[in-house]
């Protein structure tokens, strides 16, 4: 049973973050961003930590483009006020 609830949590995580960062890029919103970077951080740990390929090292990214996103697009927004 807890197998299942830990992959439950962990879909939930990749869904809300694929959604959140949808959301950020069509808003331009860098907390949307921030957010979803964090809700896909986890998951993408567990491969990056699980996989032997280069692929599932490369998964690691993924938040990290993210956060970069996030940070720059934070930026642009405090030069332009």
């Amino acid at each position: 049973m807890s197998f299942f609830l830990v992959g439950i949590v962990l879909w939930s995580l990749v869904i809300g973050g694929i959604i959140l960062a949808v959301v950020g890029f069509w808003r331009k919103s860098w907390q949307a961003l921030a957010w979803s970077g964090i809700a896909l951080l986890p998951p993408m740990l567990l491969i990056f930590m699980g996989g032997e390929g280069i692929w599932f090292r490369l998964v690691i990214l993924v938040p990290l483009v993210l956060f970069i996103a996030a940070f720059l697009m934070k930026q642009q927004k405090m030069q332009s006020l």
